[in-house]
């Protein structure tokens, strides 16, 4: 909070991100609804869903992009813009009489911009790097994180109402989001002066080709045994961690009496609780865990799984699950700042951008791998037997985590090995 409060260039990069942030969350859902109204609604809203992660699947294109774009602080206004013209087209379009290629040319308007979004992102990495104080930027991040959960929470729940208020009109929260797109081009253009100060000098000669640059940033984490670990770890966290959600909604399904009061009421509230304990996790940046390495912080993210997968399988009690989905969700919270802090103070300026891609394309690929396991035990033999699946992982996850807490140490870094800027 110090840092937002005086730290001119920080605070416009951020307020840009949760203008940004407000408009996605609230189209995002929204998009969703638009795509149940479609006559083929079913393939609709599993086109809208799995397109989501599109963006995420090119961030290691769009980071090395940014990498390579001089006048960054230039470029971040010029894409915000470049959303707000999608979204005005997407507005006009939306009026069109339904159709399938007219489906397929919103969707790639929505991937378009959340690409442009990555690439953006990228972008403010070095600016951030140099602007905000070494000490503080692991606090900064973490604010930066519960601030844009803080606003997804709210925002998806507000464009859900939202739309049947204003009876459906989606090229009307098309231009929202235009507008928020605008507001946060305008954001940045009021700080230029102290964003472009941030802006790490032009390097003279040829620029890397994208895959050169690529097979650069694969050669220094490869060559760096600390952030190689670390995103191998974190893809094989993540397998586990993102198949929780679904598999809880599974559960609910196969057992009624976990009920509290309906079903739509105990999804509601058990997401409620796992969004609060990550803007939790984010905000409280000094509550003791710091002091942890980062691989005894991933191996008490393991512990809470074991956790929260005997709520199930051994306790039977929502009430324990719930708890554990605060616990969960709150480690959660504190491992993405990490990563990105460490990434800042490791990672060469020029390179940042790839990195950041790379790590969540690493996320992005467990993913998948972790669904179709869990969600497939769950439906051929029983959530129950999947839980015990996942406990079982996680416990041998914890226990190799903890093995390589005592073999690679967290990098000890100083107050002044990192540029930083007042602006």
């Amino acid at each position: 909070m110090h840092e937002y409060l005086t730290n001119r260039g920080y605070r416009a990069i951020l307020n840009a991100s949760l203008l940004s942030g407000i408009g996605d969350s609230l189209y995002n859902i929204v998009f969703i609804i638009y795509a149940a109204t479609m006559p083929f609604k079913s393939l609709a809203v599993t086109l809208a869903a799995m397109a989501t992660s599109v963006p995420t699947m090119l961030s290691l294109l769009t980071g090395s992009l940014a990498d390579r774009t001089h006048a960054k602080t230039r470029h971040m206004v010029a894409t915000r813009l470049g959303q707000m013209l999608l979204f005005l087209s997407l507005a006009v379009m939306i009026l069109l009489p339904a159709s399938f290629p007219l489906f397929l040319s919103l969707l790639l308007i929505n991937i378009v911009s959340d690409s442009l979004g990555q690439y953006g992102n990228g972008l403010t990495l070095p600016l951030l790097h140099r602007l905000i104080p070494a000490k503080e930027l692991n606090t900064a991040l973490s604010f930066q994180s519960a601030t844009s959960s803080t606003v997804q929470l709210v925002f998806q729940g507000l464009g859900a109402s939202l739309i049947v208020l204003l009876n459906h009109n989606y090229a009307l929260f098309g231009l929202l989001n235009a507008l928020t797109f605008l507001l946060a081009a305008v954001t940045l253009v009021f700080r230029k002066k102290q964003l472009k100060q941030a802006e790490p000098p032009v390097t003279t000669g040829k620029s890397q080709p994208v895959i050169g640059n690529i097979r650069a940033v694969l050669k220094f984490l490869a060559g760096n045994q600390f952030l190689f670990a670390v995103i191998l770890f974190a893809m094989l966290v993540n397998t586990l961690g993102s198949s929780v959600d679904g598999l809880m909604n599974i559960t609910l399904v196969q057992e009624p009496d976990l009920w509290l009061r309906d079903f739509g009421t105990t999804v509601a509230i058990i997401n409620v609780v796992f969004s609060v304990g990550l803007i939790f996790g984010a905000l409280f940046a000094k509550d003791g865990l710091q002091r942890l390495s980062t691989f005894k912080l991933l191996s008490l993210l393991m512990a809470a799984i074991v956790g929260l997968s005997s709520s199930f399988f051994l306790l039977h009690s929502i009430v324990a699950a719930l708890g554990f989905s605060f616990v969960t969700a709150y480690l959660m919270g504190k491992i993405n700042p990490r990563l990105a802090t460490v990434m800042m103070r490791q990672v060469p300026e020029q390179q940042m951008g790839t990195t950041a891609g790379v790590v969540n394309l690493a996320a992005l690929i467990g993913m998948p791998v972790g669904q179709v396991i869990f969600f497939t035990i769950a439906n051929l033999a029983s959530a129950h037997v999947s839980w015990i699946v996942m406990a079982g992982l996680a416990t041998g996850l914890f226990l190799v985590l903890i093995w390589m807490s005592t073999k690679i140490l967290d990098p000890v870094f100083t107050d002044s090995d990192q540029y930083s800027q007042k602006a």
